[in-house]
């Protein structure tokens, strides 16, 4: 009756090589490839989003300059309203002297009556005029 009740001790296992090593090496080289690959995909993004950032920037600043460049010309045009228009005001304001001195002589001519014209040999004719 001997080893019917008791239990044989067993050697501890030694690990011997077995197919999972090489399969997880495997696995690793293909997780490091596809890393690799995962990174220079995101660099590639990374330069392309760069690129489309650089891209738009230089459209808005062409879109800024040409609107300043309109601010500009629409300023010039502004100025330029304002110098004619001081220029408009000044010859009114010429013209203006110029009609009230001539209603003045009409009316101090007017007042004086027929007698100043024959007085001064006028006939109502100009006396520059070639056939006076």
């Amino acid at each position: 009756m001997t080893g019917r009740g008791r239990k044989r001790a067993r050697k501890p296992r030694t690990e011997r090589p077995t197919r999972a090593a090489p399969k997880a090496a495997r696995a690793a080289r293909a997780l490091e490839r596809r890393l690799a690959r995962l990174d220079a995909e995101r660099a590639a993004e990374q330069a392309r989003q760069a690129r489309q950032l650089a891209r738009v920037k230089r459209a808005a600043d062409r879109r800024l300059a040409a609107m300043v460049a309109e601010i500009a010309a629409l300023r010039h045009h502004e100025a330029r309203v304002g110098a004619l228009e001081r220029l408009l005001a000044e010859r009114e304001a010429a013209l203006g002297a110029e009609r009230a001195r001539v209603a003045e002589l009409e009316a101090l001519l007017a007042a004086a009556g027929p007698e100043v014209s024959r007085e001064h040999g006028s006939d109502g004719q100009d006396s520059r005029s070639p056939g006076g």
